[in-house]
């Protein structure tokens, strides 16, 4: 079975894959990232300053060992789980946050001691202001790299589907940064999806054909 994984890195994909021809032929967008080959800390290196150029769409880095790719992967970052999720209303709008001049979604790290799930509802519970609030279905994964006083992180976020209402009173979490939660009809949702990150439209991508 063939192996690909995204990873955002300044908002752009790296594609970790053991097929390219199988995974373009799936994602026609990737036809025009920039390819690397094996997963060696040379490729990382090439990828990850390609992609720093502006203007570039995505690079992609394929071995036939999806073990190489992880293993390369997990040697020059530091893990972080997080999770985080989409809350909807009783008149089927989702709630968005906006902090540091994008609309996202709310989400952050796993504490010691508490499983994937009670991280996601705590999270959106905690940066919203939302009480009444209860889990659903997992939506995705996503991934992306990112450096911070000198460390490179891999961050792993688990997104879920919540079930909230509007009679709870919206408190933005000003602490993190961030400045106002609000809910949104999904017919509305295209400018704010505009004002967002690239991984944050593929989860909104995704439930929006599945909801």
């Amino acid at each position: 079975m063939n192996f690909s994984r995204k990873i955002y890195y300044n908002d752009k994909p790296l594609i970790l894959t053991t097929d390219k021809e199988a995974y373009i032929n799936e994602n026609a967008v990737a036809e025009v990232y920039e390819s690397f080959s094996g997963g060696t800390l040379r490729s990382f290196t090439q990828a990850l300053q390609y992609l720093d150029r502006p203007g570039i769409k995505g690079a992609i880095i394929e071995d036939i060992s999806e073990a190489s790719l992880l293993d390369q992967l997990d040697a020059m970052y530091l893990p972080i789980v997080a999770a985080g999720g989409i809350a909807y209303n009783e008149r089927e709008e989702l709630l968005l946050i906006f902090r540091r001049g994008k609309w996202d979604l709310p989400k952050g790290k796993l504490d010691e001691g508490e499983n994937i799930e009670e991280c996601a509802l705590r999270e959106v519970k905690e940066e919203t202001g939302l009480k009444q609030l209860t889990l659903g279905d997992k939506i995705c994964d996503t991934y992306h790299i990112y450096e911070q006083k000198g460390q490179d992180y891999l961050k792993r976020t688990a997104w879920y589907k919540m079930k909230g209402t509007s009679a709870d009173t919206l408190k933005p979490q000003k602490e993190e940064g961030i400045l106002e939660a609000r809910w949104v009809n999904e017919a509305d949702l295209a400018p704010f999806a505009a004002r967002s990150y690239e991984a944050i439209r593929e989860v909104l991508g995704m439930v929006a054909t599945t909801h």
